[in-house]
């Protein structure tokens, strides 16, 4: 009866267990089929406040914690009773047995050794045997007075330095405050770039106060740490702390000069790189300067063209070389340095649009040719001399002496009129145009108008001015006149002056311009005698400019 009712609950584990690895996906058989291991906290025996060795596993169904109990009331009652020998680590099938003169204090099994920390039983066993002879020899140590003396002398003797250290640093700040305020003023001068002072020497004396406050500050806690750390080593029970105070200092030194010293490397590549491309840079400016300026032969789309080449050319180099550079610069292989420069380039990414968008405007305008620097031109309303072309915007100076900002991405959607990109050795052409007539003989009109540009000063006798009759109206005939203008930036100028002269010419023959527009001829001509063309307030012929 009982053999079948042992067999049916075989039956039913074996049933669960075959359920329960049939759920199991795949890709888990090999975590399955590995034995389970139990959690256990692992312990660290300590002897005369100095740790001997960590146990982390199970013996005889006993925790590490346990273990560690009872080794340290083995160690106690044999040192109670004063018993002499070595520490020694025998191996047996179980693991090492540390033992003091034949007695055994505890028990490294394989379960204890951190295999992922290259740790062996071994190595184990002999550090452990090492600080246990150590905190033994420590505890011998606490019982003697004259090494106790010894000791307290010497700690007395370490804050006796460590009061002057104090005295010391406190002296030197003073100094160094009464040497900054004397010579803050001479300093502040120093950091001026063309003739602009970074710092007042106000400025510049609170922040050399605040770095020499901070220098004393770190000397002094230095000094606390060193000072204690010495101290703790005096005495055999708060010697480990003063040697995990001294080795953390240790540490921390060589993994921070560690980490400066890895820097080294990477740093010289970045600047080796920077400065390769600074010297790049300048060879490119330098060419494209030769090509502009017509030292080097060239053609002249690519002469005019020099500017915004040298500039892309220029960017192009400078982004290789912070691609380059990024990876030798330190920490740029941490989470943090790479979450910033995401977060950097969206940023830069989602508000430089609109500056992206103008930048290739301009190169549009510049590899276009519409525009150079010192043409006359039109743009919508605006009229003036081209003063610069920007990768954002174009600058326009106006006879007015008004500069206007025309922004490229307008400037690409506007219509513009260049006055002196066709004008060659001929010069520009500027227009006008008058309605006269159809009493009026039409070769009259030509003669006066050619006769009113020769009287213009600053139109050009050659080529010679020509008139054109651009339209028959119901009432009148419109004529044109051009002619060639020596100086493009004085067209408002020259025109008004060339208006005067129309007038002038045509009240002398006695012809009537038909502007404004009239319906009916009226009873007499609409004209001006020559003895009425000074009326006040005009001046004299003598004072009035071209007579």
């Amino acid at each position: 009866m009982r053999r079948g009712i042992s067999l049916l609950l075989g039956i039913g584990v074996f049933a669960c267990l075959a359920t329960a690895a049939s759920a199991q996906p795949a890709g888990d058989t090999t975590a399955a089929a590995a034995p389970v291991k139990t959690a256990v906290e692992p312990a660290t025996l300590v002897v005369n406040n100095r740790p001997i060795v960590t146990l982390r596993g199970l013996f005889l169904n006993r925790t590490p914690s346990q273990r560690v109990e009872a080794a340290r009331l083995r160690i106690a009652s044999l040192l109670d009773a004063d018993t002499e020998g070595t520490i020694s680590a025998n191996p047996t099938r179980e693991g090492s047995v540390i033992a003091l003169g034949g007695h055994m204090l505890f028990l490294i099994t394989p379960g204890d050794v951190d295999e992922l920390a290259g740790e062996t039983i071994d190595t184990t066993s002999r550090v452990a045997v090492a600080a246990l002879n150590l905190a033994l020899t420590e505890r011998l140590e606490l019982r003697d007075k004259r090494l106790m003396a010894w000791a307290i002398g010497r700690t007395i003797v370490a804050l006796l330095l460590f009061v002057a250290l104090l005295a010391g640093a406190r002296r030197l700040y003073g100094w160094i405050d009464r040497r900054l305020d004397r010579r803050a003023e001479l300093w502040a001068g120093k950091t001026a770039i063309r003739g602009f002072a970074l710092l007042t020497p106000a400025q510049l004396l609170t922040v050399l106060r605040r770095a020499a406050q901070f220098g004393t500050g770190l000397t002094m806690l230095l000094g606390v740490y060193l000072f204690l750390g010495l101290a703790l080593k005096q005495f055999p029970y708060t010697r480990p702390w003063g040697e995990q105070l001294g080795h953390f200092l240790a540490t921390s030194v060589k993994a921070v000069l560690g980490t400066m010293i890895g820097w080294i490397p990477g740093l010289f590549v970045a600047i080796l790189i920077i400065v390769l491309t600074r010297w790049l840079t300048g060879l490119v400016s330098a060419f494209f300067t030769a090509v502009e300026e017509g030292r080097v032969a060239m053609p002249e789309a690519l002469a005019e063209t020099a500017q915004p080449t040298r500039r892309i050319a220029n960017a192009v180099l400078w982004v290789l070389a912070l691609v380059m550079v990024y990876p030798f610069l330190p920490g740029s292989n941490s989470p943090v340095f790479k979450g910033i420069s995401v977060f950097v380039g969206l940023v830069v990414s989602l508000g430089a649009s609109g500056v992206v968008g103008q930048y290739l405007s301009g190169l549009v305008i510049m590899y276009s040719r519409a525009l150079r620097p010192g043409d006359v031109v039109r743009i919508g309303d605006d009229e003036g001399v081209v003063v610069s072309l920007g990768m954002l915007s174009t600058k326009l100076r106006t006879v007015k002496r008004e500069e206007i900002n025309i922004p490229n991405n307008l400037l690409v959607s506007t219509v513009t009129r260049n006055f002196t990109r066709l004008a060659g050795a001929e010069g520009a052409i500027i227009y006008t145009t008058v309605t006269i007539g159809y009493d009026a003989p039409w070769r009259q009109i030509h003669a006066m108008l050619i006769e009113a540009a020769a009287r213009t000063p600053g139109l050009r006798r050659e080529p010679a001015p020509f008139v054109l009759q651009t339209s028959l109206s119901d009432f009148y005939v419109e004529y044109q006149l051009n002619a060639h203008i020596e100086q493009p930036d004085k067209r408002l100028s020259t025109r008004a002056a060339l208006h005067a002269n129309i007038q002038d010419v045509f009240n002398e023959h006695g012809v009537q311009i038909m502007s404004p527009h009239y319906e009916s001829d009226p009873g007499e001509k609409k004209w001006v005698p020559r003895e009425r063309w000074h009326e006040p307030p005009a001046k004299p012929p003598g004072n009035a400019e071209g007579g």
